[in-house]
């Protein structure tokens, strides 16, 4: 058997934080988040390990005047500081993504929106501006089309929204998956998220949109062992920190196992700033050595979330033999023109990482 096996990396930085004021999240002139990043991308060219970096448009400016119009609150942009990289790099990071795209490996740079927007939070013709925007963006810098997207803070897109912009496939908690619950109590989500294999589920397309599942906490680095600048919360600084660093490996590699098991998917999130300190790093440096290692000896495969709905589309094909894949084998959604909402207590949860 083959697994399958996903990385995803959300690029937002200042986008993602300044509005729950945790900026401090952050190294001083995002530093550490550059010096990771690339320490990342070295790897992945050694080991020829593709990422989907999922990120927010804004950050592709070298400067802005802090004006961009849309739909939005009045005091929507009050967030952004109108300067440039070189003033506030936590807003504007074009040197990062020059640094992904320049890369030996074929790394996929889909969106997060434009202006990091909880898309179940605003109308939905402003989910259609961040999107259009974003693909504007993609476009102006010689990038194709987005066709995948993760969703700030696992909010909702309304589905023609997405499939109108062209994105095909999106990620999702895996909670939202056929067979999957949420854990019921606290001391069973703590189980969970320290002991637990990450779920290896296939992706399923649900009214036109490829889902691929992921828990909503981060899975690549992970919310025991510190995250950003920040330190994990006192439950789990209880453990030693070489045995959650322990802990961390053994899940990422335990994550692949089930996967290649099964003949299934595993999905691994995190944000860039999540891995930029070393109680993360070297689990993350050692496991994509091992991801290599697995796929090398047949074991799994590795896939962008584009190449997720370009593979599930060619297994439609060659299940049904026919020529395209069509909406009579796909999971309605019920009450479909009422969006998912995130789980109140998850967002706020302080035994997870902020998203």
């Amino acid at each position: 058997m083959v697994g399958t096996a996903t990385i995803s990396i959300e690029l937002e930085l200042g986008w993602g934080l300044v509005r729950f004021d945790k900026m401090d999240k952050l190294s001083d002139d995002r530093t550490a988040e550059t010096r990771y990043l690339s320490r990342l991308l070295d790897r992945c060219d050694e080991y020829d390990v593709p990422i989907t970096f999922d990120v927010v448009g804004h950050l592709f400016h070298q400067d802005c005047d802090g004006e961009h119009g849309g739909p939005h609150d009045d005091d929507w942009w009050d967030a952004d500081p109108g300067t440039s990289v070189s003033a506030d790099p936590e807003f504007y990071a074009p040197d990062l993504i020059d640094d992904i795209r320049s890369r030996d490996v074929d790394h996929e740079i889909c969106t997060h929106t434009y202006s990091h927007v909880e898309c179940n939070r605003v109308e939905p013709r402003t989910v259609r501006w961040e999107l259009d925007r974003a693909q504007r963006v993609h476009d102006a810098h010689g990038l194709p089309e987005s066709t995948s997207i993760v969703p700030p803070r696992h909010s909702t897109p309304p589905t023609d929204a997405l499939t109108d912009a062209g994105i095909r496939v999106k990620r999702v908690p895996h909670y939202d998956a056929e067979g999957q619950h949420r854990p019921s109590t606290r001391v069973q989500k703590l189980h969970e998220i320290l002991l637990e294999s990450y779920p290896a589920i296939e992706p399923e397309r649900n009214d036109g949109v490829l889902e691929t599942y992921s828990p909503e906490y981060t899975t690549l680095a992970v919310p025991f062992l510190q995250t950003g600048t920040y330190s994990p919360h006192p439950v789990y600084r209880s453990l030693p920190v070489r045995v959650r660093r322990r802990l961390h490996e053994r899940k990422l590699r335990r994550g692949l196992a089930a996967a290649a098991d099964d003949d299934s998917f595993v999905h691994y999130w995190c944000h860039l700033y999540d891995f930029a300190n070393e109680q993360q790093w070297p689990q993350i440096e050692s496991f994509v050595r091992h991801l290599a290692e697995r796929r090398d000896a047949g074991a799994i495969r590795t896939l962008t979330m584009r190449e997720l709905h370009e593979d599930a589309m060619s297994r439609r094909r060659s299940a049904s033999g026919r020529g395209d894949w069509t909406d009579e084998h796909s999971r309605p959604t019920p009450h479909a023109e009422q969006p998912r909402q995130p789980d109140p207590a998850t967002l706020s949860d302080p035994i997870e990482s902020g998203r």
